[in-house]
């Protein structure tokens, strides 16, 4: 397998260039905020569904809880899951509580 003189060189120094510019810096902000935005429009979704079960007079919890994604979790990750899950939808509850 020969290799064309100077390759490795050339891939090195357009790296660094890379490196100089700030281009994975960029690639990893955009990345964040896109990661941001999806995480913003999940808790969007998770407060409009709580502010609809707390207007019907509902448990938003109980009406969330995935119990067929649950019977398949170990008693530690159930206990995970619903806990993970009761922490968004109180803070959801809270925010519906200041906006009324």
């Amino acid at each position: 397998m020969k290799r064309k003189k100077g390759t490795l060189r050339q891939n090195a120094a357009q790296a660094k260039a890379r490196l100089i510019t700030g281009f994975w810096n960029e690639r990893h902000e955009k990345a964040s905020l896109k990661n941001i935005n999806n995480a913003n429009c999940e808790e969007e979704q998770l407060y409009s569904r709580v502010a609809g079960y707390l207007q019907q007079g509902a448990n938003p919890l109980s009406s969330i809880l995935d119990q067929s994604f649950m019977a398949n979790l170990d008693d530690a990750a159930r206990q995970r899951y619903v806990l993970t899950m009761s922490s968004l939808v109180q803070k959801s509850i809270e925010r519906y509580n200041r906006v009324s």
